[in-house]
């Protein structure tokens, strides 16, 4: 069996290795019930959880997929999206508010700023604006993976090449494959970055997919259980105490086990 499963992972990585974007098709009722997940993972689905600065974090977290925007010109070792998003919107034809079209970097210098001025106009029309716009942060995240997929087979060897091609078609073949993709992809990124490594080792999307073993029955199980093991060992490689980010995490993960999609 192991064999078989194998032989058919040389089979998909042959017809896409020279694949361009990679296509994620959802119907509009799919896209918008996956953007609901994604909303209750990061957010709950409450409005004031579109603007959040977390505790012990140098940035805030914005939007649908909680997208990171850093507070001045240095960044960090995380991927910013937030500045991605707005020139997203305005390529959809969304009007931005001055202040925002204008900031080059999030204008709250720090969390207690940021939560001073939580219920002043700039937060209270950034909440509104990203309320009104939920489908085109869905189709945001669905492009990232989109083009992400690429960036992670670019950045593997032949025979990883092979692996990921094959998990990909079996999490590709079911709405909700499809969601525990876009989830992971936006929650902890592509995996391919250098900055986004604790001790040479990442804990994005690839090293889940490479983590996953061939030969399996139930792929949303095997998926979540991939991804747990790459987090704990984040954790435990983290230069700093992470820890009281793994029990969230790992609820999170366990939900995609469950998850029903039409």
């Amino acid at each position: 069996m192991l064999r078989l499963i194998f032989i058919a992972g040389l089979l998909l990585s042959s017809f896409y290795v020279n694949s361009q974007p990679y296509p994620i098709n959802l119907t509009p009722v799919q896209a918008d019930a996956l953007g609901q997940l994604i909303w209750k993972n990061e957010g709950q689905q409450k409005l004031q959880h579109l603007t959040t600065w977390n505790q012990n974090e140098d940035f805030p977290s914005l939007g649908l997929g909680h997208f990171i925007w850093y507070p001045n010109a240095k960044k960090g070792p995380f991927k910013e999206q937030f500045p991605e998003l707005l020139q997203y919107f305005k390529k959809q034809g969304v009007v931005l508010p001055q202040w925002l079209a204008q900031s080059e970097s999030a204008p709250w210098k720090n969390r207690e700023q940021f939560y001073r001025e939580f219920d002043q106009a700039q937060l209270t029309e950034l909440r509104l604006l990203l309320s009104k716009h939920l489908d085109l942060q869905v189709q945001f995240i669905i492009k990232r993976l989109e083009n992400g997929i690429p960036l992670i087979l670019a950045d593997s060897d032949a025979t990883e090449k092979k692996v990921i091609h094959y998990q990909l078609a079996r999490l590709t073949a079911t709405p909700e494959g499809l969601f525990v993709l876009l989830d992971y992809i936006n929650f902890k990124g592509e995996g391919v970055s250098l900055k986004e490594r604790y001790q040479g080792q990442g804990w994005g999307l690839k090293q889940v997919l490479l983590t996953m073993p061939l030969d399996y029955d139930n792929v949303l199980r095997v998926f979540a259980l991939s991804a747990d093991e790459v987090l704990t060992r984040r954790v435990k490689n983290s230069p700093k105490d992470e820890l009281h980010w793994l029990n969230g995490w790992r609820v999170r993960l366990q939900g995609y086990q469950s998850i029903t999609l039409k």
